[in-house]
Protein backbone atom coordinates (compact mmCIF):
# COMPACT_ATOMS: atom_id res chain seq x y z
CA UNK A 1 0.00 0.00 0.00
CA UNK A 2 1.28 3.46 -0.84
CA UNK A 3 -0.47 5.39 1.91
CA UNK A 4 1.42 7.17 4.64
CA UNK A 5 0.71 7.56 8.31
CA UNK A 6 0.88 9.88 11.25
CA UNK A 7 3.00 7.78 13.54
CA UNK A 8 2.44 7.80 17.25
CA UNK A 9 3.99 6.06 20.18
CA UNK A 10 4.27 2.35 20.70
CA UNK A 11 1.02 0.43 21.06
CA UNK A 12 2.71 -1.61 23.79
CA UNK A 13 1.16 0.84 26.23
CA UNK A 14 -2.10 -0.46 27.62
CA UNK A 15 -4.92 0.28 25.23
CA UNK A 16 -8.42 0.61 26.60
CA UNK A 17 -11.65 0.93 24.60
CA UNK A 18 -12.77 4.55 24.66
CA UNK A 19 -16.51 3.83 24.61
CA UNK A 20 -19.28 4.98 22.33
CA UNK A 21 -19.63 8.48 23.82
CA UNK A 22 -15.96 9.34 23.38
CA UNK A 23 -15.92 7.83 19.90
CA UNK A 24 -18.91 9.98 18.93
CA UNK A 25 -17.07 13.00 20.35
CA UNK A 26 -14.00 12.08 18.30
CA UNK A 27 -16.13 11.94 15.17
CA UNK A 28 -17.50 15.40 15.96
CA UNK A 29 -13.96 16.72 16.48
CA UNK A 30 -12.76 15.44 13.10
CA UNK A 31 -15.91 16.74 11.42
CA UNK A 32 -15.22 20.15 12.96
CA UNK A 33 -11.61 19.94 11.74
CA UNK A 34 -12.92 19.32 8.23
CA UNK A 35 -15.24 22.32 8.43
CA UNK A 36 -12.30 24.45 9.62
CA UNK A 37 -10.53 23.84 6.32
CA UNK A 38 -10.78 26.67 3.80
CA UNK A 39 -13.45 25.92 1.23
CA UNK A 40 -10.86 25.87 -1.55
CA UNK A 41 -8.93 23.16 0.32
CA UNK A 42 -12.06 21.08 0.74
CA UNK A 43 -12.62 21.30 -3.00
CA UNK A 44 -9.04 20.27 -3.73
CA UNK A 45 -9.42 17.26 -1.44
CA UNK A 46 -12.70 16.34 -3.10
CA UNK A 47 -11.06 16.62 -6.51
CA UNK A 48 -8.27 14.20 -5.59
CA UNK A 49 -10.64 11.80 -3.81
CA UNK A 50 -9.37 12.48 -0.28
CA UNK A 51 -12.50 13.97 1.28
CA UNK A 52 -13.82 10.72 2.78
CA UNK A 53 -12.79 9.94 6.35
CA UNK A 54 -13.64 7.67 9.22
CA UNK A 55 -12.81 7.64 12.92
CA UNK A 56 -12.35 4.28 14.61
CA UNK A 57 -11.31 2.85 17.97
CA UNK A 58 -8.92 0.12 16.92
CA UNK A 59 -5.34 -0.22 15.63
CA UNK A 60 -5.27 0.71 11.98
CA UNK A 61 -3.14 -2.13 10.59
CA UNK A 62 -5.66 -4.95 10.69
CA UNK A 63 -8.51 -2.59 9.86
CA UNK A 64 -6.83 -1.24 6.72
CA UNK A 65 -5.94 -4.79 5.72
CA UNK A 66 -9.60 -5.82 6.04
CA UNK A 67 -10.75 -2.85 3.96
CA UNK A 68 -8.21 -3.53 1.25
CA UNK A 69 -9.13 -7.20 1.05
CA UNK A 70 -12.84 -6.44 0.91
CA UNK A 71 -12.21 -3.94 -1.87
CA UNK A 72 -10.27 -6.45 -3.94
CA UNK A 73 -6.86 -4.88 -3.37
CA UNK A 74 -3.64 -6.58 -2.32
CA UNK A 75 -3.49 -7.16 1.46
CA UNK A 76 -0.94 -5.55 3.72
CA UNK A 77 2.17 -7.43 4.66
CA UNK A 78 2.68 -8.36 8.29
CA UNK A 79 5.26 -5.57 8.52
CA UNK A 80 2.84 -3.14 6.89
CA UNK A 81 0.16 -3.97 9.42
CA UNK A 82 2.63 -3.53 12.28
CA UNK A 83 3.65 -0.11 10.96
CA UNK A 84 0.04 1.05 10.79
CA UNK A 85 -0.76 -0.33 14.23
CA UNK A 86 1.39 2.46 15.71
CA UNK A 87 -0.18 5.13 13.50
CA UNK A 88 -2.64 7.72 14.75
CA UNK A 89 -3.96 8.30 11.24
CA UNK A 90 -3.44 7.22 7.67
CA UNK A 91 -4.50 8.10 4.14
CA UNK A 92 -5.24 4.98 2.10
CA UNK A 93 -4.97 6.03 -1.57
CA UNK A 94 -6.56 2.92 -3.15
CA UNK A 95 -9.65 3.45 -1.01
CA UNK A 96 -9.56 7.25 -1.16
CA UNK A 97 -10.09 7.20 2.58
CA UNK A 98 -8.52 8.87 5.60
CA UNK A 99 -8.66 6.97 8.88
CA UNK A 100 -8.05 8.25 12.41
CA UNK A 101 -7.54 6.01 15.45
CA UNK A 102 -9.37 7.87 18.22
CA UNK A 103 -8.34 5.32 20.85
CA UNK A 104 -4.60 5.38 20.16
CA UNK A 105 -2.39 4.93 23.19
CA UNK A 106 -0.87 8.38 22.60
CA UNK A 107 -4.18 9.92 23.66
CA UNK A 108 -4.33 8.12 27.01
CA UNK A 109 -4.52 10.48 29.96
CA UNK A 110 -5.06 13.64 27.92
CA UNK A 111 -7.62 16.19 29.05
CA UNK A 112 -10.46 17.10 26.71
CA UNK A 113 -8.92 20.29 25.19
CA UNK A 114 -5.64 18.45 24.54
CA UNK A 115 -7.45 15.47 23.06
CA UNK A 116 -9.43 17.72 20.74
CA UNK A 117 -6.32 19.60 19.60
CA UNK A 118 -4.34 16.39 19.01
CA UNK A 119 -7.14 14.68 17.12
CA UNK A 120 -7.77 17.69 14.88
CA UNK A 121 -4.07 17.93 14.15
CA UNK A 122 -3.97 14.27 13.08
CA UNK A 123 -6.81 14.88 10.64
CA UNK A 124 -5.21 18.04 9.25
CA UNK A 125 -1.92 16.18 8.86
CA UNK A 126 -3.58 13.46 6.80
CA UNK A 127 -5.40 15.93 4.56
CA UNK A 128 -2.16 17.86 4.04
CA UNK A 129 -0.37 14.62 3.30
CA UNK A 130 -2.92 13.59 0.69
CA UNK A 131 -2.61 16.96 -1.05
CA UNK A 132 1.18 16.72 -1.06
CA UNK A 133 1.20 13.21 -2.51
CA UNK A 134 -1.08 14.30 -5.34
CA UNK A 135 0.34 17.77 -6.03
CA UNK A 136 4.04 17.81 -5.14
CA UNK A 137 6.41 17.48 -8.08
CA UNK A 138 9.12 14.87 -8.48
CA UNK A 139 11.65 17.65 -7.89
CA UNK A 140 9.92 18.49 -4.60
CA UNK A 141 10.17 14.87 -3.50
CA UNK A 142 13.82 14.66 -4.53
CA UNK A 143 14.55 17.77 -2.43
CA UNK A 144 13.18 16.17 0.73
CA UNK A 145 16.49 15.86 2.58
CA UNK A 146 17.47 19.46 1.85
CA UNK A 147 14.01 20.77 2.76
CA UNK A 148 14.15 18.92 6.05
CA UNK A 149 17.37 20.77 6.87
CA UNK A 150 15.43 24.04 6.48
CA UNK A 151 12.55 22.94 8.71
CA UNK A 152 12.10 23.85 12.38
CA UNK A 153 14.11 21.44 14.53
CA UNK A 154 11.02 20.04 16.23
CA UNK A 155 9.45 19.13 12.91
CA UNK A 156 12.60 17.70 11.32
CA UNK A 157 13.42 15.78 14.50
CA UNK A 158 9.96 14.22 14.59
CA UNK A 159 10.12 13.14 10.95
CA UNK A 160 13.60 11.67 11.25
CA UNK A 161 12.76 9.99 14.54
CA UNK A 162 9.65 8.37 13.09
CA UNK A 163 11.75 6.38 10.66
CA UNK A 164 10.37 7.70 7.40
CA UNK A 165 12.31 7.03 4.21
CA UNK A 166 13.97 9.97 2.48
CA UNK A 167 11.47 9.88 -0.40
CA UNK A 168 8.71 10.45 2.19
CA UNK A 169 10.34 13.51 3.77
CA UNK A 170 8.68 16.11 1.54
CA UNK A 171 5.18 14.72 2.02
CA UNK A 172 5.60 14.41 5.78
CA UNK A 173 7.06 17.90 5.98
CA UNK A 174 4.13 19.40 4.06
CA UNK A 175 1.67 17.45 6.23
CA UNK A 176 3.25 18.56 9.51
CA UNK A 177 3.52 22.21 8.49
CA UNK A 178 -0.02 22.17 7.12
CA UNK A 179 -1.34 20.86 10.43
CA UNK A 180 0.59 23.54 12.32
CA UNK A 181 -0.72 26.28 10.03
CA UNK A 182 -4.28 25.01 10.48
CA UNK A 183 -3.80 25.09 14.26
CA UNK A 184 -2.64 28.70 13.99
CA UNK A 185 -5.60 29.52 11.75
CA UNK A 186 -8.02 28.11 14.32
CA UNK A 187 -6.44 30.44 16.89
CA UNK A 188 -6.94 33.41 14.59
CA UNK A 189 -3.31 33.70 13.46
CA UNK A 190 -2.70 34.30 9.76
CA UNK A 191 0.25 34.73 7.46
CA UNK A 192 3.66 33.10 7.35
CA UNK A 193 5.04 32.40 10.83
CA UNK A 194 8.52 33.78 11.50
CA UNK A 195 9.89 30.33 12.28
CA UNK A 196 9.00 28.93 8.84
CA UNK A 197 11.52 29.13 5.99
CA UNK A 198 10.30 30.88 2.84
CA UNK A 199 10.96 27.86 0.62
CA UNK A 200 8.93 25.54 2.82
CA UNK A 201 6.10 28.04 3.07
CA UNK A 202 5.98 28.37 -0.72
CA UNK A 203 6.02 24.58 -1.06
CA UNK A 204 3.04 24.30 1.27
CA UNK A 205 1.22 27.06 -0.57
CA UNK A 206 1.81 25.37 -3.92
CA UNK A 207 0.87 21.84 -2.86
CA UNK A 208 -2.05 22.53 -0.53
CA UNK A 209 -3.46 25.78 -1.90
CA UNK A 210 -2.60 27.62 1.32
CA UNK A 211 -3.26 31.33 0.87
CA UNK A 212 -3.64 32.72 4.39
Amino acid sequence: MSGEDTRGGSTRRTRQPIGDDRLKRAIRIVRSAWHDLPTTHQRLLQNIGAAQWNVVDRPLGAYVDELLRSGGYDPLTVAGQADLDVALGVWVPPLRLILVDAGHASFLGTDEPTYEAMLARVAWHEWGHALSVQRASSDDVAAGERLLELAPSGVSGFIRGAGYRSREYTHELVAEIYALLMSRRRRGQAGQPRWLHDEIYELVRRTTGWSQ
